[in-house]
């Protein structure tokens, strides 16, 4: 019992830090679920997402507003001398029925425990921690016990209410006709000097303006999730990181394995895996045509998952990152979180950035400044997507139902 104070104290303590905070979009996702008077047993809930994505923050919320609730960090030298499984039924025990457990992945055998803790006990259970790719293998080995909720950096919409304590929303139609793009800014004068800010650092829930804070926080990711999950050698990691220098003052454009093996020295293997590890650890984004003629040979576009981390590992080489690289990422970002398919077109000479599949049909994007024009659609149905419409586009949220993925 004396435990059970102990953890519960820290955890009010800890609550008591970040009363004041504007809460993410998806704590009303998670509230509802813990709230919800389905019958039989709930899912766990594993939440999923990037180091410094506001994890422990949404949990010590959920926590604070949550009845007969119990929160613990799973790295707690408390817990590391018990067991998960021990602290959850002594707090069954003591009436506690909603479970908070925080840096889960860091105890050894989190998964096992958590399955005989679904099975033992009937009880709302969420978890989190801080390695996405940890995350990730529990959340499939669990199996019908839980469910994965990613936690994804801010849109520019959530940004903008963390920060402003204001809620706009737009739809893709704001979007895609410009008189109606610029009614919208008209509407709502006080977002655009956000944006720039965004671009650089507002995927992160804090103010950071410093990017050496996100550029650590990735190193961690490579360096310690990966060598952890993924069972690579530290030179294969050093090769992840070194890739990222390079992209990072890359302009976008087609990725060649063969190419990159060539310039960097490392075999065409190599090079894919370090791809595909960057890709799990959701740092990069692979985009490619949606049908291609071999698997082998397909074009594909990389580019980093949010646009602050571009800014991050450029800043680290005494580099501007690119407005257009940044654009794009913005972008995909955006589409990825409306659920909206994105391709490459099928190649021809300067054609458009990207195909996006729409409720309404395929549509064709140009992404750029107010130099770029439709002459690169050829004659098919197009938009060319500037500034003014990416700052209208951070604020869709009801294309069609996404589950965030």
């Amino acid at each position: 019992m004396e435990v059970i104070d102990k953890l519960y104290r820290i955890a009010l303590e800890n609550s008591n830090l970040i009363k004041d905070y504007r809460k993410r979009y998806l704590y009303a996702s998670i509230h509802g679920i813990l709230r919800s008077s389905s019958k039989g047993k709930k899912p766990i809930v594993i939440l999923s997402g990037i180091r410094g994505i506001g994890k422990t923050t949404l949990m010590l919320q959920l926590f604070s507003n949550s009845e007969h609730a119990f929160y613990f960090s799973a790295d707690s030298i408390i817990v590391r001398t018990s067991s998960i499984y021990s602290i959850v039924e002594e707090a069954q025990k003591q009436g506690y029925t909603a479970i908070f457990i925080d840096e889960i992945h860091k105890y050894p055998r989190w998964i096992e425990e958590l399955k005989n803790i679904y099975d033992d006990f009937n009880l709302n259970i969420v978890v989190s921690g801080s390695s996405t790719a940890a995350l990730k293998k529990g959340s499939i080995l669990l199996g019908r016990r839980a469910i994965n909720l990613p936690l994804l950096p801010l849109t520019f919409a959530e940004f903008f209410y963390l920060n402003e304590g204001k809620e706009y929303t737009a739809t893709i139609g704001d979007v895609l006709d410009k008189k109606n793009t610029l009614k919208w800014l008209a509407d709502h004068p006080d977002v655009e000097a956000s944006y720039k800010e965004y671009l650089l650092h507002g995927g992160f829930p804090l103010r950071i303006e410093d990017d050496s804070i996100v550029f650590r926080l990735v190193k961690r990711m490579i360096y310690e999730d990966a060598l952890a999950e993924f069972s690579l050698t530290k030179n294969k990691v050093d090769i992840a990181e070194r890739m990222l220098g390079f992209l990072s003052v890359s302009t976008p454009g087609e990725f060649s394995y063969t190419s990159f093996s060539s310039m960097s020295g490392y075999s065409k293997s190599t090079v894919y895996e370090s791809v595909i590890l960057l890709t799990e650890l959701e740092i990069l984004r692979i985009v490619e045509e949606e049908n291609p003629k071999s698997k082998v040979k397909k074009t594909i576009k990389l580019l980093f998952s949010h646009p602050n981390l571009r800014a991050a590992f450029s800043g680290q080489l005494m580099q501007e990152p690119g407005v257009g690289a940044m654009r794009e990422e913005y972008f995909l970002f955006h589409m990825a979180y409306l659920g909206l398919p994105v391709f490459i077109p099928k190649k021809g000479r300067k054609f458009p950035d990207y195909e996006v599949v729409l409720s309404t049909g395929r549509l064709l994007f140009e992404i750029g400044g107010s130099s770029k024009t439709s002459k690169q659609f050829m004659g098919q149905t197009g938009v060319v997507i500037d500034d003014e419409r990416l700052i209208v586009l951070g604020f869709v949220n009801n294309v069609q139902k996404t589950d965030q993925k």
